[in-house]
């Protein structure tokens, strides 16, 4: 290699390097980066922070408190007036008595269920809060699509009429729940438009009356005497029925009472029973020495005609029915209808059978009453009217005057005792002496006892405990705030309008001035 060649390799200084600087000088931080290193910036990011666990934790509660309240409906707090979302207290104590398992089959989704408007959000509520008050209650939710088979399992239902809510099942025994059962609908608009506006709920009733009923195992017999004319007795059937009876028809001319009939009721006929049918009912009510029978008789006031029938069979029994109604004259015992006088209360008389009441000061009340005559040796009064009230005739016209007639205590409905000489079996023939008092405005009020007292007097002679069922349904017209005292609304409205936002007020500016003066 010669000298050229090494010439080529010698390193040589670029001819485009800078000058080296003395000193570097330092840059000045930009704005963005002072204000995040200023203690305002350290302050506003730890009141974001704050704020942002803040909401954070009140959001989680919010969940978990739903959570909780989904799960335990018992964790929730119904503050509405009437309480339209919390069980009564008639409910309470029927379920805590309860001692059968009884599975609950909502026949749709729960989401499905509560989709359909507040009253359906209502009723399940009202059903999780069933199944938390007693651990035998369980409820499901069935899609009927999705679980064909559900139906199959109880064939005794009519699966075709797709207007059932529930089925209520306890070991063999079930029996499903119409949507009829549970809800009430505006009939003015039904009228008027076509259609179901619901306008009210009755789901502990319906729920409690399928519970007593599936789990209710020997059934009283009750049978009503057909083919003599007579009035509906719909609501008083059904109040047996919801309440576990058996509830028969039979007529006396071509059928027969069944041999395990406890009762038999001839309810406000048209016509009198024939010869034979005296005979079969006098017959059954000895039943051949053993007793244990009881007809009850219910007279109609719109039939003037003697029944010498029926008459007979009464007097048999130490009793007969004037053609007259009890006319009250004592305001005491008026109620507040168009016709005071002959739609009164009464007194209970017999012990026995209003002893086991949960209130007798909810009265009886019978109306256009026909008053029963006694033979005390063999009869006694079940309810009476004041000593002031009189008999007023059927066919009494304009010119009647009360005032002409005697005053005196009246019997409006009666009972007959009659058995073997030991007294260790015998038989009753009961009277009450107004069909009005059966129907379904006076079985359904809670203003009156009617439902209650005839149950009792069922339950009582039946020898069987008193689980007798009256539950009034809830709308949610009411459902507001329960505050119903002026003083505690003006206190909450100064509160939440004028302390609450003056205390935030105030909390603000005393933060301001310790900043500012820092």
């Amino acid at each position: 290699m010669n000298n050229k060649d090494l010439e080529n390799f010698a390193p040589v200084e670029s001819k485009n390097k800078p000058e080296a600087k003395a000193e570097k000088k330092s840059k000045k931080p930009s704005k963005i980066v002072a204000f995040l290193k200023s203690r305002n910036a350290k302050r506003g990011s730890v009141a974001v922070m704050l704020t942002v666990v803040f909401v954070a934790v009140v959001v989680g509660l919010n969940i978990i408190a739903t959570m909780l309240t989904n799960r335990f409906p018992v964790l929730s707090t119904d503050l509405t007036s009437n309480n339209v979302y919390e069980l009564t207290q008639p409910s309470i104590d029927f379920v805590d008595k309860l001692e059968k398992d009884v599975d609950v089959y909502v026949l749709m989704e729960e989401k499905s269920l509560e989709a359909q408007g507040e009253y359906y959000i209502q009723v399940n509520k009202l059903l999780n809060a069933f199944e938390q008050q007693s651990k035998h209650i369980n409820v499901d939710y069935i899609n009927l699509a999705t679980n064909p088979t559900f139906t199959a399992e109880y064939p005794d239902v009519n699966w075709q009429n797709s207007a059932y809510l529930m089925l209520v099942a306890h070991g063999d025994e079930y029996i499903a729940v119409s949507f009829d059962d549970v809800f009430t609908y505006d009939q003015e608009y039904l009228s008027t438009y076509g259609e179901y506006y619901v306008n009210g709920q009755k789901l502990e009733q319906a729920l409690l009356t399928a519970i007593l009923n599936v789990t209710t195992e020997e059934k009283v017999t009750v049978t009503f005497i057909d083919g003599l004319g007579g009035l509906e007795v719909d609501a008083f059937s059904t109040l047996l029925s919801n309440n576990a009876y058996k509830v028969e028809k039979v007529s006396l001319l071509n059928g027969e009472i069944s041999k395990d009939s406890q009762f038999v009721v001839l309810f406000a006929p048209t016509n009198d029973l024939d010869k034979d049918g005296y005979n079969t009912l006098s017959n059954w009510l000895y039943n051949d020495g053993n007793y244990g029978r009881t007809l009850l008789y219910v007279p109609n006031d719109t039939v003037l005609d003697p029944m010498p029938n029926i008459d007979t069979l009464l007097e048999e029994w130490g009793m007969s029915i004037d053609k007259s109604w009890i006319y009250e004259t004592n305001t005491q015992y008026m109620t507040n209808s168009l016709y005071p006088n002959l739609i009164s209360i009464f007194n209970y008389d017999e012990t026995e059978f209003s002893s086991g009441l949960k209130d007798t000061s909810i009265p009886v009340v019978l109306m256009y009453c026909m008053p029963v005559s006694l033979d005390t040796t063999q009869a006694s009064s079940l309810l009476s009217s004041s000593d002031a009230a009189v008999k007023m005739p059927l066919d009494a016209d304009e010119n009647w005057d009360y005032n002409e007639e005697e005053p005196q205590k009246l019997v409006g409905a009666a009972i007959s005792t009659a058995g073997n000489e030991d007294e260790t079996k015998s038989s009753n023939v009961v009277v009450f002496g107004s069909y009005a008092a059966f129907s379904q405005s006076a079985l359904s009020t809670t203003s009156f006892n009617n439902s209650a007292y005839i149950l009792n007097l069922f339950n009582t002679i039946a020898d069987r405990e008193d689980a007798s069922i009256t539950v009034e349904g809830k709308t949610l017209d009411s459902a507001e705030l329960g505050i119903t005292s002026t003083f505690t609304s003006t206190i909450l409205a100064i509160i939440f309008r004028y302390l609450v936002p003056l205390a935030v007020v105030t909390v603000g500016i005393v933060k301001w001035l310790r900043r500012r003066h820092r």
